[in-house]
């Protein structure tokens, strides 16, 4: 069988597949989109990125993230659609988990947008919004998950887009908590913790690991009342993790590709 066409049918065979959400979860850390990620990170840990590099980080994240933020709260309000005429009194109490996620994006318990913290990262980096934006200036992954993730919150089915958020907060903590660190640990990017532009990797390393346990709590409330969905939002899950493990692969390769040659 091609290997299109067999993804297809594994796809088909995943939708009507029952999980829980420990299996969903569990399912989406053996991804080996993590293993990409953490190898990214290893790489990262050991030296500072040069310009060009850190140039590509940066405007990979923003094209990748783009279309995150107003997605969230779109699925807030979609899952409460599709929920309250099965739960008329609390059905908004699912759709709320993901609305916590929006509200820290849009920055209400801070000051600014998560978009906004990170223009003023990348401007205490040296780099200008326009740099930033610019799509060429990005990985070609980063840029397709990015246009993918568009759809996905806003038009595929609810149980899929549930799905792709889920593996979304999973992929976060794994990046925010490390480069935390990474971000203080090399004197030349400038920053100390109380750095006021520092605020985009503080806010993360803080909220992202309530938001990884208030996305469970939604899958396994969610799969409570529509178990009937499980295996579509494993697919809407592993769709994401399939873009994203190409996106770090990519990552790895062009801004640490003669480090990795130098290893073998």
């Amino acid at each position: 069988m091609p290997m299109e066409s067999a993804q297809i049918a594994l796809d088909a065979d995943r939708r009507t597949a029952c999980f829980d959400a420990d299996e969903i979860y569990q399912g989406c850390g053996s991804h080996p989109a993590l293993g990409a990620l953490r190898s990214f990170n290893r790489h990262f840990a050991r030296r500072a990125l040069s310009r060009p590099e850190l140039l590509l980080f940066l405007a990979s994240m923003a094209a990748f993230n783009r279309h995150t933020i107003g997605g969230i709260a779109i699925l807030a309000g979609r899952l409460s659609d599709q929920l309250l005429p099965l739960l008329p009194t609390h059905g908004h109490e699912i759709g709320a988990f993901v609305l916590d996620a929006a509200v820290d994006e849009y920055g209400l318990r801070e000051s600014v947008t998560h978009v906004e913290l990170a223009r003023n990262f990348a401007e205490h980096l040296g780099f200008s919004p326009e740099e930033i934006e610019e799509r060429r200036n990005a990985g070609s992954a980063a840029v397709e998950l990015g246009d993918a993730l568009f759809s996905w919150y806003r038009e595929r089915q609810v149980a899929f887009a549930l799905g792709v958020h889920t593996a979304s907060e999973v992929t976060s903590v794994e990046e925010f908590v490390p480069w935390h660190d990474i971000f203080l640990k090399f004197p030349q990017y400038g920053f100390a913790r109380d750095t006021r532009e520092f605020e985009y990797m503080r806010a993360h390393y803080v909220h992202e690991p309530d938001h990884i346990n208030n996305a469970r709590l939604c899958v396994a409330k969610y799969l409570r009342v529509v178990p009937e969905y499980a295996g579509l939002l494993w697919v809407g899950a592993h769709a994401y993790l399939n873009f994203y493990q190409r996106m770090f692969e990519q990552l790895n390769s062009r801004i640490f590709g003669e480090d990795l040659r130098g290893t073998v």
